[in-house]
């Protein structure tokens, strides 16, 4: 999955769980801020530590 992609689908998540445009902007913002600085292996496991450790 390319980054645009990424960022439309979580754009497309956001907006059916109710989040505003502005909380939307914000978030993909970050995404395109925590993509050029963790690889992508780095970021799936900074996700799961964040889902999955107490």
């Amino acid at each position: 999955m390319d980054t645009g992609q990424a960022l439309a689908y979580t754009t497309i998540a956001m907006e059916r769980l109710g989040y505003s445009k502005e909380q939307i902007e914000n978030v993909t913002n970050e995404m395109l801020k925590e993509l050029r600085i963790f690889h992508a292996n780095t970021a799936e496991n900074i996700a799961d530590k964040i889902l999955y450790e107490e």
